[in-house]
Parts: C-alpha cells; structure tokens; sequence
C-alpha cells in the first residue's frame, strides 16, 4: 500500500509539528497541529514505539511540584538514502529525517546507459553505509532525476540527455540495495523538499522552475503537487523561448548548463568550463556575468507564463547562479515583472531554492520523506525500515 499524496494522517501532523518545532510538550504539539490531547497521546505513543520519536531530555522542574517535564523531538537516528541522475554525474546521500545530510558521494558517469548509473550509484550507496554509525536506520531509497518519471509505476520513461527509457529504477535499485525506494522527477521533489525543509507552507501554492542540464518545472495547489495521468506534468521541452543562442531562436534546451557551457568554451572564457566555475568567473568577469544574465532574461518568459498561468503564492527558481550573484537575480525578477501580468506582486513571488548547494540531494530524500510525513504509522507497516537481507546483484539484459 502506497500512502496517498495529500494531506497527513494524525500521526503525520505530529511529525510534521515537530519537524517544524524541533522539540516540544505533547500539549504543544497539539496546539500546533490543531489535535486533540488524546489523539496526540495516542499517536506519539505510537510514534516512540516505532522509534520515530524519543523523548528529549528532562526540563529541570526542581522548584516545581509534580514529574518531569520530558518534551519529544523527531529520532534523528532514522535517515534515508538519495540517489540523484544529472547530465554527467550521480550524487548520492544520507540524509536524515530532518533534512540534514550525514553523508554524501559524487559519482561521475562512465557510461549514460541506465544499468551502469544504477549499479554505480548502489555501489557508492553501499560504500556510504559501511561507514555510517550503527544506530541509523535506514528507511529506503528516494530517487529523483529530470524528465518523465512514472512514481507510481516505479519508472523513468523518458530522460533528454540520459539513455534511460522506461527504466525500471524502482525494481534496479531495490535489487541491489536491499531496500525500498521511491522515485519522481527532480522538480516535483523539489516542491516536496521546499514543503518539507524550505520556504513553503504545507498547504500553500507553489510552483518550482528547475534549471540545470535539464529544464523541468512542478506546482502544487493547496500542498498537493500535481501528477496528471502517467506523472507527465513538469515538461518543459516544447517550449521556444529563445534568443540567447548564437544562432538565434532555438529550443528551451539553449538555456541548459550544458549550452551555457558550451558558450563559455565557443567564446574561449574558459578551456574546460563547469557551471560552479563560470559562476566564480562571473564575479569578475563581465563577459561571463553577461551569459548568466542572458538565460535569466531567456527563462524570465518562462517563469512568468508560470506565475500568469498557476498563479501560485511563491515561484521558487533553482537557478544555481540565483545566490552567489545578486545582479542574476535582480535580472530574473526584472526580467520577470516586465513580462507577468502579476508584474507588481512578481518580486515579492519568486525565490531562490532554500537549499542552495544541496538542493538535489535534499529533493531526492524528499521523495521517500513526504510520504513518511504524510502517513509515518501506514509506511512503516509497508515495509519501509525494516531490516532486509542484502541482495544479490540483478542480472540486466543488454541493450
């Protein structure tokens, strides 16, 4: 039984409240989740038996009359792992149920077809888990990565610049992890994690822009993010935007990192240029600076057909360039209330990612954590968190 997308049973409010208030009384607690007394005993007994919860330390009561005062706070020895597929690399983390990575790995791709990154990625998980403390718990698996991802389905269907085509991640990496996984596009777990972790409110509007190798937007109306049937929503491929390539209109794919790459090296800024170095270079150089500034104006389209069409209470930009250079942000929402009908309320509407330098290993933790704090008593009852036996490798057909 899989736990519906939407709001949280009892016990998920709980854990909601104390993910939000790091540690506190049962009688705040239910003021906070808007839960009876009872009903909060009642689920934070459950919770503290499934090892969700624990006790914080005592509060001193000395100069009071009566038992201590013990308040609960989330059991942070329980974790899950996060697998996220970009263009040329895997990351690869612990993450904990807070939202806070106890360990990570890159994993450069040696080939683009789905068997290899699998079996990397397991293999840089396994090598991760040998050196975690022995009192972690590990739930599963959460995966993320762009284009057209099947959750239900447990498949990636389609990727733009990956040789994945529907690929069975789910069934690949439960094999040779051992654990239960869950999978969605990078976007929809961005809004998950923003929910989770960030800036958004769990039943708020919203809408994610992810810019990277990938383009892809997600948007949830009143906390739910939307699927469509297949999950194909998030797509943004078809749209033409353009103007920023050297030879004039072209597709959304000439905004990519990859494309804004390839420019640096075209116009000898640098030998072999990355995004985090360009980003570096665009402090001090203004040929550089002017490529970021170009994609943002490129991509403020974008953005404002979202806030025009969604009209969400916040769009939240991934763009990696949007902290480190305040000038790329000042051009994106420039660029963005020139175009949005909600031009007056636009600067106030669009953010940056609350991850910065982390946000896909946050997201791809999000995909398996939103469903843990939507509904944690039905998960654990599915499976999730239980000891397995490590598997044995799969046997792939070739392709």
């Amino acid at each position: 039984m899989r736990p519906a997308r939407g709001w949280p049973t009892a016990a998920g409010a709980v854990l909601r409240a104390l993910l939000t208030l790091g540690s506190a009384s049962r009688s705040v607690i239910a003021a906070h989740a808007g839960l009876s007394p009872a009903t909060v005993t009642s689920q934070t007994r459950a919770l503290l038996e499934a090892g969700l919860l624990r006790e914080s330390p005592p509060v001193d009561r000395s100069q009071r009359v009566g038992r201590p005062h013990s308040p609960l706070e989330l059991d942070r020895r329980n974790a899950v792992a996060a697998i996220h597929f970009a263009a040329t690399q895997t990351r690869v983390a612990v993450v904990d149920i807070a939202g806070t990575i106890v360990a990570d790995a890159l994993v450069p791709h040696r080939t683009l077809e789905g068997v290899d990154l699998v079996e990397d990625a397991a293999a840089a998980f396994t090598a991760l888990r040998r050196e975690l403390p022995g009192d972690i718990r590990l739930f599963g698996v959460g995966f993320a990565t762009g284009g057209w991802v099947d959750p239900e389905a447990g498949v990636v269907l389609t990727h733009p610049l990956l040789r994945l085509r529907d690929t069975p991640i789910r069934d690949l990496l439960t094999r040779l992890t051992g654990l239960p996984v869950e999978l969605d596009s990078h976007a929809r777990a961005m809004v998950h994690a923003e929910q989770l972790f960030g800036a958004l409110d769990f039943d708020s509007s919203a809408a994610v822009l992810f810019v990277g190798n990938v383009i892809d937007a997600a948007f949830a109306v009143d906390g739910r993010v939307h699927y469509g049937p297949g999950s194909s929503a998030g797509s943004l491929a078809a749209l033409v935007p353009s103007g920023m390539g050297p030879d004039g209109p072209g597709p959304l794919d000439t905004y990519s990192d990859r494309s804004l790459e390839r420019r640096a090296a075209a116009l000898g800024l640098a030998e072999q240029p990355t995004i985090p170095g360009l980003i570096a270079a665009a402090e001090t150089d203004p040929r550089v600076h002017a490529l970021f500034e170009e994609r943002a104006r490129g991509l403020a389209t974008v953005a404002a057909a979202l806030l025009d069409v969604l009209n969400p209470e916040l769009l939240i930009i991934t763009d990696r360039a949007l902290h480190p250079l305040p000038a790329i942000r000042a051009a994106y929402l420039d660029a963005i209330a020139a175009r949005a009908q909600v031009s007056s309320s636009a600067r106030q509407r669009v953010i940056g990612t609350s991850f910065p330098g982390r946000s896909l290993e946050t997201s791809a933790a999000a995909v398996l954590l939103h469903r843990l704090y939507a509904d944690p008593l039905a998960v654990l009852a599915d499976g999730f968190g239980a000891p397995r036996k490590e598997a044995a490798a799969p046997q792939f057909e070739s392709r």
